[in-house]
């Protein structure tokens, strides 16, 4: 048999296995759908990504999720191993090499893989080039792997948002890809930390696809985790220049389990207060008036709604005095909470008994596996007071208290703020406007009636 047919052959035998991988997925996906009612339609979102797609169905046990997605995992590492052999026979490809995991792209990067035709024989500078080729492409695959491994063990199984997912993870991400893709030889600071970046990237791009996690938590977790990926980086290149230890720092991975089992035994509890006023040319009557309606609220909703954050749309008050409930809708569901004050026309105060999501995630997915959304920004009691300062003028103070569950604090409390900020400064605009345009109603009926 010739080179090129058993060449030939092989590609072709490579394209049958990771097919077959591929599709296995959808089988164990089918399968799963059947035995559990599924009555959805098989859609692009169950072939392109036939995992997220599984671990929607409401009714499917978590021990069967767990297994299913281990086989997913199990798949995605022969996946690998497969394309990074021909990568490696054909002297390139391995940077699609790296995709061939990535749902929705593997199947044009393991074709395009499958196409590519090899280099002839190398030189002693074209074997550095296929090594080094080779060490960035698993650079880039251990830093998605280590930041889909830390979210699935911290975020999903733990239920633990803190230092060691924040900051910890993407060190180690850093560290790793910056370590690995200067093995061979020495890529330089900026490409080693354009490199780390990447791999950040994609790894985040493979937990939106995995519906792990949403777009705009990604966003909001960048700013802190780019410049920790970059020192991480930069770090791992001198370990690999200095040689002093040839072992992988991929073993430092080991520790990230035992710091989200601490920090989920001991989760991070916040306390946030706020206060909020404004002056409205009403009297207290008729702002009283605006507060207790079940109108509902004419602002427009600005960044909260952009952002996918919940924000209110009316309250309901459902009798009047002390224990009174009162039914807040919000943009993510339905809030249930008691009147704890009441002084007609001064004061009104409430505690929120239970509360929605505090964000609906911008995802392609109906269902996202991001436990966040739910028990991790709580507030308390709200209490506005409603004080007389002239005449036909009121000022309209609101506190509230609030917990945050998700270190570290100084990071994620000023966004909590400005959230806070934004709806709370909503509620009162809104207010301000209804009360002076019902005082200048009742004003021009009492001169009409003159």
């Amino acid at each position: 048999m010739s080179a090129s047919r058993s060449e030939i052959l092989r590609r072709v035998a490579y394209l049958a296995a990771t097919i077959s991988l591929i599709a296995s997925q959808n089988l164990v996906a089918w399968f799963a759908r059947q035995t559990y009612a599924d009555e959805r339609p098989l859609d692009l979102e169950f072939w392109l990504t036939p995992l997220s797609s599984t671990l929607e169905l409401w009714s499917l046990p978590a021990i069967w999720g767990a297994v299913i997605f281990a086989y997913c995992l199990l798949v995605a590492w022969l996946l690998a191993l497969l394309s990074f052999r021909l990568a490696q026979r054909t002297n390139r490809g391995f940077a699609l090499a790296v995709l061939s995991v990535v749902p929705v792209v593997q199947l044009a990067a393991i074709a395009l893989n499958a196409l590519l035709p090899s280099k002839g024989a190398l030189d002693e500078e074209g074997h550095a080039t296929r090594h080094a080729s080779k060490s960035v492409a698993l650079g880039l695959l251990a830093g998605v792997a280590l930041i889909v491994f830390a979210v699935l063990i911290s975020a999903v199984t733990f239920g633990a948002y803190g230092w060691g997912l924040f900051v910890m993870t993407p060190l180690l991400v850093g560290i790793t890809t910056g370590y690995l893709v200067n093995s061979e030889s020495d890529l330089g600071s900026s490409r080693t930390m354009k490199l780390a970046i990447a791999a950040a990237g994609l790894g985040s791009l493979a937990l939106v696809v995995l519906a792990l996690e949403g777009i705009v938590c990604i966003l909001l977790a960048a700013p802190l985790a780019v410049p920790i990926v970059m020192l991480g980086a930069a770090l791992g290149r001198g370990l690999a220049i200095a040689r002093h230890n040839r072992r992988n720092p991929l073993a430092s991975v080991a520790v990230l389990p035992m710091i989200f089992m601490v920090e989920a035994a001991v989760p991070p509890e916040a306390p946030i207060a706020t206060q909020y006023e404004i002056k409205i040319g009403a009297t207290p009557e008729m702002v009283w008036q605006a507060l207790t309606s079940s109108e509902p609220i004419e602002v427009a909703p600005g960044l909260p709604a952009l952002a996918g954050l919940a924000y209110p749309m009316n309250g309901k008050l459902e009798g009047e005095g002390v224990g009174a409930k009162r039914i807040g809708a919000f943009s993510t569901g339905t809030a249930t909470e008691v009147v704890t004050e009441w002084k007609q026309d001064r004061v009104l105060a409430f505690r929120v008994e239970n509360q929605p999501p505090a964000m609906e995630e911008m995802s392609p997915y109906r269902r996202v596996h991001a436990p966040h959304v739910q028990g991790y920004f709580l507030t308390g009691e709200t209490r506005f007071e409603l004080m007389p300062i002239g005449s036909n003028r009121t000022l309209l103070r609101v506190s509230s208290e609030h917990k945050l569950r998700i270190d570290p604090v100084p990071y994620w409390e000023p966004i909590a703020r400005l959230a806070i900020r934004q709806n709370v400064g909503r509620v009162l605009e809104d207010i301000k406007e209804k009360s002076e345009r019902n005082s200048v109603g009742a004003t021009l009926s009492i001169s009409t009636n003159r």
